[in-house]
């Protein structure tokens, strides 16, 4: 499969064809929402089926099919051999329902945000946010589980890349997962680290869920619920915290409201803790970190994707130590800080990504 023009490519001699190809995007990722909609990977799973029998499943004809398989081919997501059709490795792990690693929850969450893209314009001409969904409840309540489903999904592929890095480590003690959304990240700590609790904070609708996800898996009482409003006073315990999680949620709010939660985070610490906060950042994959920097413009009120370097500062405004940026091999990246500067070299890092020595 040949990469992408509009993600490779020279800012300086790049023609009409990377222009051409931003404008078509759309067609890339239309084909995947319909596939993971029909869900057509689950039906080839696990051996492929015969095209007549993929045109007779979804009810299309042949010639249909055919021209869909093809695209779905181009993209790496299916491999064709005469007239049988079978998934790629990627589309077995990711794209089959149930699979462990499902993402198609993801993808559709992806879709729904087409509607809000599409008030880019005015969105620019306000200076933010103008669609905020519908306020009914069921509707919100939907609306929510939904983003929670979706974003569990991610989290349960990035929560490997994240226990990485505390490889070799015997952690134990308490965990507070702050804007918790499904406990995945804690739940990721919960298995490795069988020795550690934790602490899911949220709001009540979203915990509800939470609680519900959780409800199959036997933690056996390695878990408690806190309902709040991370804006507001955390109702815990302040120097209590082996572990406090920030993850994916800093980029949702403004500079000063994202201070206000790394200055609490500091503060639930123990003096051997280790803060984690794991998100976006400009510095890292910045074409990805750009748009959706602007996907929080239009879908949040004060939502912004914040440098590397921001954050650092205010680590050390709250005396804290910290590495520099872990690039992750997705999307987004970690910054680890600390109390006690001992507690960062433990962990499995390069030591050239400590931001001070």
């Amino acid at each position: 499969m040949t990469s992408l023009a509009f993600i490779n490519h020279d800012p300086q001699d790049a023609g009409p064809q990377y222009l051409e190809d931003l404008a078509t995007g759309y067609w890339f990722s239309e084909v995947l929402f319909h596939a993971v909609e029909m869900e057509i990977f689950t039906f080839l799973e696990p051996d492929g089926k015969p095209l007549e029998e993929i045109a007779a499943k979804f009810n299309l004809s042949a010639g249909a099919i055919k021209r869909f398989l093809q695209a779905l081919g181009a993209m790496g997501l299916i491999n064709c051999q005469g007239s049988n059709c079978c998934n790629t490795k990627m589309s077995s792990k990711y794209l089959v329902l149930h699979s462990r690693y499902y993402q198609g929850d993801s993808i559709l969450w992806r879709k729904q945000l087409t509607a809000s893209w599409q008030g880019l314009s005015k969105c620019l001409r306000k200076g933010g946010r103008v669609d905020f969904g519908s306020d009914q409840p069921d509707q919100r309540r939907d609306r929510i589980r939904k983003y929670i489903k979706a974003m569990d999904r991610v989290a349960r592929t990035k929560v490997e890349e994240l226990l990485a890095i505390f490889e070799g480590l015997n952690m134990e003690g308490e965990i507070l997962d702050v804007g918790a959304g499904s406990g995945a990240v804690a739940a990721g700590f919960l298995e490795k680290f069988t020795a550690m609790k934790a602490t899911l904070m949220d709001l009540p609708e979203v915990l509800e869920y939470t609680r519900e996800l959780m409800a199959s898996r036997q933690w056996g009482g390695r878990i408690d619920y806190c309902e709040a409003n991370v804006l507001e006073t955390w109702p815990v315990d302040k120097e209590s915290y082996y572990l406090v999680i920030l993850s994916n949620i800093i980029h949702a709010y403004s500079e000063a409201e994202a201070a206000v939660l790394l200055d609490r985070a500091a503060e639930c610490l123990k003096p051997g803790g280790l803060l984690l906060i794991h998100d976006f950042f400009l510095e890292h994959y910045p074409l990805k970190a750009a748009l959706f920097d602007l996907n929080m413009f239009i879908n949040t009120y004060n939502g912004k994707v914040f440098s590397s370097k921001w954050a650092i500062k205010e680590l050390d405004g709250l005396k804290l130590y910290a590495t520099g940026l872990i690039p992750l091999a997705t999307d987004t990246a970690v910054i680890l800080a600390a109390k006690d500067k001992k507690i960062l070299t433990r962990l499995s890092l390069d030591r050239s990504t400590f931001s001070s020595e």
